[in-house]
């Protein structure tokens, strides 16, 4: 009998229990891996909310901050500032923290004399009704205390805790939170609604949905390709051995990646069960041809027969798959690059697998039991059945026109949907619904003001030269007129801070800001700010005092209707300042486009590369132009769907969804590769077009369907996920595989027959 000329099929045991050794010893790393669950990863696309953030913590020089919400019909009441004043007390004696702002622990400037002193903005002792009543007026009037520590309707209130404290480890955010909410915990009534949201937290919360979630994603995908694979190939000994080479490189995988530099988030833990599903879908293939040899060959030959079958258009698909992950390296957001870098390393190590250790793991499971092998009858003389493959080739040819008609036509829509995707990226659409942390984001967003904050600057020409009456009264100007659209829930400026101080100067209660008229008193003002440190004065100009700010604050909005805003406010700050002033937006306007175009570009840019890229492929392996074309054209055609479909769903293209479009090209083409190298190793052996057409879906059409329905059961899988752009992305991507199924059995076998 003739050895193979394979190591790995001649020398199996050697083989693999060599790389048995390597394999334990990375699954072994794979068990110290933890899922990084930074929240910083879901801001990185929102660059809105990521500004925001990066300046508060600017503020707070970079301490951990803690956002405690109250809310009650109480809070004006003497009960109610007990309440607050209680929970300030108890927070107060955490360890690491640095400072407490609420309605019991805060202060406000009071004039005393020729200066300033900072006394308790909730006088200590008894209140009268009168009092409690004053307090509430000038909380929810004053432009510095409503909608940063207290609701315009007064109901809710917010405690501001900032700490520094060691929190870079799961335990130590956990022990964090769990310290926090015990001293919470005594607080919280139905009177008294007690919440709160910290980043810490956010993490411990990702963390632990994930975990949660992947419970159940993980049992509804092994058994479905459990299904899948035992309805392909009826045999408990293949289940068997697909089962253990599957598990293998899959604990291995998390090491692996870990080893490469990359830590497991919540964007790139789907390339987990998507590389093990990928695969699978090679595992299919090689058994499949396995099948498919003549039993009357020995065993050795019958493995080299079914490398010399599925090696080259493996390799190719492999390829194919890997320039669609590939692509997305050239995305800013590096989440996405991240996932796109690990995804290309994880092919080149499936691959590996499956054409070495996998396969000597294959040749002694199969070694043990030979006639474990189901073989089907290959041979080319016998007639063809009236298979259901047989059966698609037949009216492929037949509705040949149409077919081919159709999947040019679905791109018109699909150019007009191009401009109707949804760009608008929202990092708390990231977050489930049902989210704790994006319930209170809501609530702030619809309670207290808005989560859109933006600066624009205005510099003068020289170092203090904010502190000028006219420069004053101008942006004084420009901050009535951004308040005066009514599409701004706050306004603050430099200009309103100096106004605040001189009616506390003048003692006017009347709640109209005005500014002084006096130099002498404006500079009083800037000495007394600076020498109490007072917090708004770093938030509303530089430390030079050249450039002042405006901030404006809005509810959540799309990003055009922000944009046409924002650039309005600009457009007339501009024609108020005098010469010497320069207004600029763009610091909040180029966030915003560089967010969706870093979208787009990534989009676009991986579809681009993975289409040249793959031609070029393709067009080496069947040294064809023509068919290098009809491969990328009919693989087109689940983009398209899936353009429609994102569109007319108005799914956000964020740096989860924006993966799918070269993922699922990237793929999807794998079964093109398979069934058109087939179809031409057919005809250069003598069938036309038809026959070839005919014996290649047979031969082929099983394995095809069997690894598009693992793919499509890992997507639907997906949709257990409580986060929003993964669901997304579940439900596309089961499209895309559905539609470049479809693209195998139907369109493709439409653009090789011939009608005769």
């Amino acid at each position: 009998m003739r050895k193979s000329r394979n190591p790995f099929i001649r020398f199996p045991g050697f083989f693999f229990a060599a790389f048995l050794l390597i394999i334990v010893s990375l699954i072994w790393q794979s068990s110290k891996v933890s899922i990084d669950a930074d929240p910083m990863t879901l801001l990185e696309s929102d660059r809105r909310h990521l500004e925001n953030y990066e300046r508060i913590s600017s503020f707070l020089n970079d301490d951990t901050a803690l956002v405690i919400s109250i809310e009650s019909d109480l809070i004006f009441t003497t009960s109610g500032f007990e309440h607050i004043r209680n929970i300030s007390n108890a927070i107060s004696t955490q360890e690491g923290l640095v400072d407490v702002k609420s309605l019991t622990h805060s202060y406000k400037p009071v004039r005393k004399g020729l200066s300033f002193n900072m006394e308790p903005f909730i006088p200590n002792g008894k209140l009268t009704k009168k009092q409690i009543g004053e307090i509430r007026d000038f909380s929810i009037n004053h432009p510095l205390v409503r909608n940063i520590m207290v609701s315009p309707d007064g109901k809710i209130t917010l405690i501001t805790a900032t700490y520094k404290r060691d929190l870079s480890t799961s335990e130590l955010r956990s022990t964090f939170r769990r310290e926090t909410e015990a001293i919470l915990n005594q607080f919280h009534s139905p009177s008294f609604q007690v919440k709160i949201i910290a980043l810490p937290f956010i993490a411990e919360e990702l963390s632990g949905a994930f975990i949660h979630n992947l419970k159940y994603v993980l049992p509804t995908t092994g058994l479905s390709i459990l299904f899948i694979v035992g309805l392909t190939f009826r045999s408990i000994p293949y289940m068997i051995l697909l089962f253990i080479s599957e598990l293998l490189l899959t604990g291995t995988l998390p090491g692996i990646l870990y080893l490469t530099g990359f830590s497991l988030t919540p964007h790139n833990i789907l390339l987990l069960p998507l590389l093990a599903t990928i695969h699978l879908t090679l595992l299919a293939h090689q058994l499949t041809a396995l099948q498919n040899t003549d039993s009357a060959l020995g065993f050795d030959q019958r493995f080299d027969l079914m490398l010399k079958t599925v090696f080259r258009p493996c390799l190719f698909a492999a390829i194919t798959t890997a320039i669609g992950l590939g692509s997305l390296a050239i995305c800013e957001v590096s989440q996405v690059r991240n996932f796109g870098l690990a995804g290309t390393i994880g092919i080149v190590i499936i691959f590996a697998w499956a054409f070495g250790p996998g396969l000597s793991f294959l040749r002694l499971g199969f070694g043990i039991r030979k006639e474990t092998i189901k073989t089907k009858s290959n041979n080319q003389n016998k007639p063809y059945k009236e298979s259901l493959f047989v059966l698609l080739s037949q009216s492929a040819i037949k509705y040949r026109s149409i077919n081919i008609a159709l999947s040019f036509l679905i791109f018109i829509p699909a150019l007009i949907a191009v401009n109707k995707l949804n760009i608008d990226i929202r990092a708390i659409q990231f977050l489930s619904t049902e989210s704790h942390t994006r319930r209170m984001a809501e609530m702030i967003d619809s309670r207290m003001g808005g989560i859109n904050i933006v600066q624009i600057d205005f510099k003068t020409d020289k170092p203090g030269g904010i502190n000028q009456l006219q420069f004053l009264n101008k942006l004084q100007e420009v901050q009535d007129f951004a308040r005066d659209t009514g599409k701004f829930s706050s306004t603050y400026s430099y200009s309103s801070l100096m106004a605040i101080m001189n009616s506390i100067w003048i003692g006017d209660q009347s709640g109209k800001l005005s500014l002084p008229t006096s130099s002498l008193t404006l500079k009083i003002f800037v000495l007394a700010l600076k020498a109490t440190n007072y917090p708004f004065l770093e938030a509303l100009s530089d430390k030079t005092q050249q450039t002042a700010h405006l901030i404006l604050r809005t509810t959540d909005m799309p990003s055009k209707d922000f944009i046409k805003l924002l650039k309005s406010i600009e457009t007339r700050a501009s024609k108020i300042m005098p010469e010497n002033v320069t207004v600029s937006a763009q610091a909040g306007l180029h966030t915003v486009l560089k967010a969706d175009q870093d979208i787009v570009d990534a989009q676009l840019g991986s579809v681009g590369i993975t289409l040249a890229a793959m031609f070029t492929v393709m067009a080496i392996l069947w040294r064809s132009f023509k068919f290098a074309t009809i491969a990328l054209i009919t693989s087109l055609g689940p983009i398209a769907l899936l353009t429609i479909l994102g569109a007319l769903y108005q799914v956000p293209l964020n740096s989860v969804t924006v993966m799918v479009g070269a993922l699922a090209l990237g793929i999807g083409i794998d079964d093109t590769v398979h069934l058109m190298t087939h179809w031409l190793s057919m005809k250069n052996k003598g069938a036309n077009e038809n026959e070839a057409l005919k014996q290649t879906l047979k031969v082929k059409g099983p394995a095809i369907v069997c690894t598009s329905l693992i793919l499509i059961g890992f997507s639907l899988s997906l949709l257990w996920m409580s986060f929003p752009p993964v669901i997304h992305f579940g439900w596309l991507s089961a499209v895309a595989y559905v539609a470049a199924l479809g693209n195998a059995v139907w369109i493709l076998p439409s653009f090789l027959g011939k009608k005769r």
